[in-house]
This record gives structure tokens, C-alpha cells and sequence, in this order.
């Protein structure tokens, strides 16, 4: 939850909480049906029921203006956001690793932070020489996964944290709203229109001509599906037609790396519009947003992003399940198949049943038809009858 906080306080948005403190009030909110996908954070909020933290995020920076001036600086945005929360990802789960490996742990994050993921802002900011990478959003999502993480860690990352945060202070010092924000026991109200202005930097080409640039995407990946199988699948939805340029040896990819096309070392990466994007959820914000696949308001991508998310939880499960050590692999069939059946496919043959349309969302085929496709497809080929009791599905 703590990234959402920081965003609706980056946008001056007061907000109540109510913890959950016993295991009774989280089955209340399953059973109210509250839970969309039986798991929190939660948040009520304009009518709806918001689930799932990238979703929420999304939903806040679109509503508050957080979000980019256009597709180019968004796509900058999600990329930068999901090295953050990649980054953030490593740190939550510190804590619960078993004592005999935090050392190892400990020394992964330190090498990742400090070679992979802060050269990456450290250059982008000493490049273009302005105060933000591109606008809010990215640097409130930053600052909460260092700040969350580094609670009760060594001096060397809590020194880290404390070095990055004076920074971002500093950075932002000379702007009215943000340094409003920065100060204790502020009363923070949304900014004025011309104070997002001074958060979003120039491009030096237009938004027309940056478009102009289209030609065939080229993506870069392994020879097989794994994260840019969405990817793929979403381009020919678009109709779009691409090339791939696969990894097929350790020296193709390190010279991709030693080339300095991979914004955070790793694939998938796509080149498109004149861009190479990394991040899988960026690259597929991107084509939805570019070629029509998004919802027709904030409130149907809302619920289109609600969807996705619960579909890349369940097909991050089903791909990781070939990688599994064989004594575990019974285990974790079942696992995949109780949570689709259970938590996942029973929300969506809901939705389908009660709106009566072809369409899980605004009844205009999107990017969340095209991925509850490929994930309903990759549940058959662990199960192939898995949708037996989802008829609307099948």
C-alpha cells in the first residue's frame, strides 16, 4: 500500500485507512465480495473498488495528471516505475529470506541498486539536466521503494536511502508544490494546472513527428515465449507486423548489454517508434495506447488494468512452473489450478455472464481479451479441463 500513500499525497489527496488486525476482517471484505480477486491492498475510491497495487497506481497518476504529457514520456514513465518496483520487489522480500542466506541476499540488492538500476536515473538526470526523469510519478514510486525497504537494514543502505531522499529534496527545493509536499504536517491540496508543467520536461521532437518515426518492430528475446509472448500476441491483436531478433548465445545478449540498448541489462526489449523499450508491462501500455486496445475512459481502464494484473499474476505461476524442481511440481499444478478456478477464471466468466457482451470490458475488444486469451490457453496446457465449469470462458 505504501506506494499508493505516496502518490495520493503527491497529488494533495487526503485519505482515511482502515487496517486490517485480525484475520476475521480480511475474510469480511472476501466474503462482502469487496475483494475482487480475494487478496488487498484495497482501495474505495470515486465508486469503485480498486484492487491491485499497479492498477491503483495507474488509476491515481491518470486521474491527478502524474501520467506524462504524451505516449512517448509515459512510456519513459512505466519503464522507469517497473525498474523501481522490480527493485522494490527484491527489497519486500529481504526480510522473510532464511538467515542463512540475507548475506547473499544483502549482496545482490547492493550490486543490482548500484549497477543496474541507479545508473540508469543517475544518467538520465546528468543528461537532460532538469530536475525531474520525466514527471511525479516515477520519483514517488523511487523514493517509496528505497525509503519501505531500508526499514531495520544495514547502516550502508539506510545511508543509501538517506543520500537518494536529500537528493530528491534538493532536486525539487525550488518547486512551490513539491516543496509543500516535502514539509512536515503540510496541508496538501492538487496543485495548480501550470505546477504539472514545471514537473514535466520538453521533448526535443514533437509528439507528430516522434509518431511519424513508426516502422516495423524488432523485438529482442530468447527463443521461446516466456515474458515476450504477451508482447507478441498484442502486436498481431493490433495487426502489426514485426521482426524478432533472438538471443540465441550469452554473448548476444551481453553485447546488447556492452551496446547500452538495454535500459536495466535484461530482455525483453523492443524497438518501436524509434524507442528501445524495456519492461513488459510498459511495452504493452505502449501498443494498447498507440493502437486503441486501452478502455474508452479512466474508469474502464481501471477495471481493464484490475483484469490484466490478476491475469499476469496467474501467468507468471503457470511459466514459472516448468523451472520448478520435480518433487515440487505436483504441489504447485495444484496450486495453479486452485487459484484459477478459484480466484481468477470465476471473476471473469462473472463479469462476462452479468454484462451479457463478447467483451470483458466497454464491450469493445482490448488488451485484457487478447491476455485473458493467452492465459486461459497456457492454464489448458497444464490442465485441459481446466475451464469445465466455465462455460463463457470456453
Amino acid at each position: 500500500m505504501e506506494s499508493i500513500r505516496w502518490l495520493l499525497a503527491a497529488a494533495g489527496v487526503e485519505f482515511v485507512e482502515e487496517f486490517l488486525e485480525t484475520k476475521n476482517q480480511l475474510s469480511k471484505l472476501i466474503k462482502d465480495g469487496c475483494l475482487l480477486f480475494d487478496q488487498v491492498p484495497l482501495v474505495e475510491m470515486d465508486g469503485l473498488k480498486l484492487v491491485q497495487t499497479k492498477a491503483i497506481l495507474n488509476y491515481i497518476a491518470e486521474k491527478y495528471k502524474l501520467r506524462g504529457k504524451d505516449l512517448k514520456d509515459r512510456a519513459q514513465i512505466d519503464m522507469y516505475v517497473e525498474g523501481t518496483m522490480d527493485l522494490m520487489g527484491m527489497f519486500l522480500m529481504y526480510p522473510f529470506s532464511p538467515p542463512e542466506q540475507k548475506k547473499t541476499q544483502l549482496a545482490s540488492i547492493i550490486e543490482k541498486a548500484t549497477t543496474r538500476y541507479f545508473p540508469v536515473y543517475e544518467k538520465a538526470l546528468k543528461q537532460h539536466g532538469q530536475q525531474f526523469l520525466v514527471g511525479i510519478l516515477f520519483l514517488v514510486v523511487y523514493g517509496c521503494s528505497v525509503e519501505l525497504a531500508l526499514v531495520n537494514m544495514p547502516a550502508f543502505l539506510s545511508g543509501l536511502y538517506k543520500h537518494y531522499l536529500q537528493a530528491f529534496k534538493e532536486r525539487t527545493s525550488n518547486i512551490p508544490t513539491i516543496k509543500k509536499f516535502l514539509q512536515p504536517g503540510s496541508q496538501r491540496k492538487p496543485p495548480p494546472d501550470d505546477a504539472y508543467k514545471l514537473c514535466i520536461p520538453r521533448t526535443s521532437r514533437g509528439t507528430q513527428e516522434f509518431l511519424a518515426m513508426a516502422s516495423k518492430p524488432r523485438l529482442h528475446y530468447f527463443e521461446g515465449r516466456g515474458r515476450m509472448e504477451s508482447i507478441r500476441w498484442l502486436l498481431a491483436a493490433a495487426g502489426v507486423e514485426y521482426e524478432e531478433q533472438l538471443i540465441k548465445t550469452k554473448e548476444d545478449l551481453e553485447k546488447l548489454k556492452k551496446d547500452g540498448v538495454l535500459l536495466f541489462q535484461q530482455v525483453p526489449m523492443v524497438e518501436i517508434d524509434g524507442m528501445k523499450m524495456v519492461q513488459t508491462r510498459a511495452i504493452l501500455n505502449y501498443v494498447a495506447a498507440k493502437y486503441n486496445l486501452c478502455g474508452k475512459d479512466l474508469k474502464d481502464n481501471a477495471l481493464m488494468d484490475m483484469y490484466i494484473e490478476s491475469m499476469m499474476d496467474l501467468g507468471e505461476m503457470i511459466m514459472l512452473h516448468p523451472f520448478k524442481p520435480a518433487d515440487d511440481k505436483e504441489e504447485r499444478l495444484a496450486l495453479i489450478t486452485e487459484r484459477a478456478t478459484t480466484r481468477y477464471f470465476p471473476v471473469f466468466e462473472k463479469v462476462l455472464k452479468d454484462h451479457g457482451q463478447n467483451y470483458l470490458v466497454g464491450n469493445k475488444f482490448s488488451r485484457a481479451d487478447v491476455q485473458l486469451l493467452e492465459v486461459i490457453l497456457m492454464a489448458e496446457e497444464l490442465k485441459p479441463d481446466i475451464l469445465s465449469k466455465f462455460s463463457l470462458l470456453k
